[in-house]
Parts: structure tokens; sequence; C-alpha cells
């Protein structure tokens, strides 16, 4: 019996988006980056629970899950509890060390858990496009899943990215088992445009809004 949970990485520093405001807080329509993704979340057929990964680096954000969101604490009755939504601290010390960090913890617990893990800055990924991801994770057999979009889109919406694998893209969101160790990865390319829009600079926040 496993469960599947959706891990919302939002403890980065967001640096290139030259703002005061954390980048998971950063407004778009006036509603913060983080509560789209969290709302598409929501409507996922197939997550069970939600767990954001906080760092020192975002205070505020962690405020913001705990007075606005009702959060809870991630603890022992996490597994236990009916509550749908938690908060993870983490010490942000960088994406790698981070989420070594969290299959630490999800490991002590259960080793047979599917977390997906989903970049605080794509609001327009919905609940349509995750569910078609783990649909696809659970029909194959390797423990870990990569989702990569072709260059081709981004090129069309004129969106920079930082690096290419073959001519595709990795989109932020990632499936692990809930295990420390080196998993063997599936690939899955995805032809959708909401998957390209990482905010993480004024001009791609500018370019989302009109997608909202």
């Amino acid at each position: 019996e496993f469960m599947i949970i959706a891990l919302v990485m939002a403890g980065g520093k967001g640096l290139r988006l030259k703002s005061d405001i954390e980048k998971p807080l950063y407004p778009l329509n006036d509603k913060p980056l983080m509560s789209y993704v969290l709302d598409n979340i929501n409507e996922s057929e197939l997550i069970e629970k939600t767990v954001v990964a906080v760092s020192p680096n975002a205070p505020n954000t962690k405020e913001f899950l705990i007075n606005d969101l009702h959060f809870s604490n991630f603890d022992g009755s996490f597994y236990g509890s009916d509550k749908k939504d938690y908060y993870l601290d983490t010490l942000g010390k960088g994406f790698v060390e981070d989420l070594s960090n969290i299959l630490e913890i999800f490991e002590s617990r259960s080793k047979d858990d599917i977390l997906i893990f989903i970049n605080a800055d794509l609001p327009l990924v919905g609940a349509d496009i995750l569910d078609e991801i783990l649909n696809y994770y659970l029909s194959q057999d390797k423990p870990a899943l990569s989702v990569l979009v072709p260059v081709e889109i981004f090129d069309e919406y004129g969106i920079n990215y930082s690096y290419e694998f073959n001519g595709n893209v990795p989109s932020g969101i990632n499936i692990l088992r809930s295990e420390n160790v080196v998993q063997d990865e599936q690939l899955l390319i995805i032809s959708r445009h909401e998957l390209i829009f990482n905010v993480n600079t004024i001009e791609t926040a500018i370019l989302t809004n009109k997608f909202l």
C-alpha cells in the first residue's frame, strides 16, 4: 500500500525576480505564485497529500502556509492523520542537498511512497497534466521519472532555458520513490507549454499572466 504525495519545493531564494517578495509569494494577478501550484495539486485525482518544503531562505513563505493556509507541521502524525496539507523544514542548502534530506525523512517511514516533486514556480501545470504524468509513471516499472519538454516549445514562446538534454529541457517535475538512493529513471517528454512557464524572471511573470 503506497501513498502519492506532492512535494512542492518552495525554499529557494528566487534572486532572479529582483523583488523583495519571496518567490513562492510573488503575486500574479494578486495571488501568490505558489497558491496556483497548490490549487492545481488539490484538484488532482491521484495526489493524496501535499508537503511544501520550506527553508530559512523563505521565512515568509512558511508563515503564509501556517497562518493563511493552515498547513500543519510535518511530523509523526502525517501518515495517520486525515489532514492533507503540511510544511516540512529543510536546511535550504541547495536543491540536491534538500532533496536528499527530504528522501531520508520519508524513507524512515516507508520506502514505497511515491513523491511527485513540483517547483513552486510552475503555476500553469494543471491537475490534468499532473495526473497524466502520474498515470504514465504508474504504468511503467522504473522507480523514478523525469518530465522534459522539447526545446521547440520554449522557442515558440520565446522562453529561455538553462540547459537542454538531447533537444529536451527538464521541466521541474520529477517523481521518485521515497528512498534516498540513486533511482533508475524513466524520461517522459511532454509537449505542453504549461510546463515551460517557471516564473523566475520578471519577463516570464508578465508572460505567464496572460495565460492565467
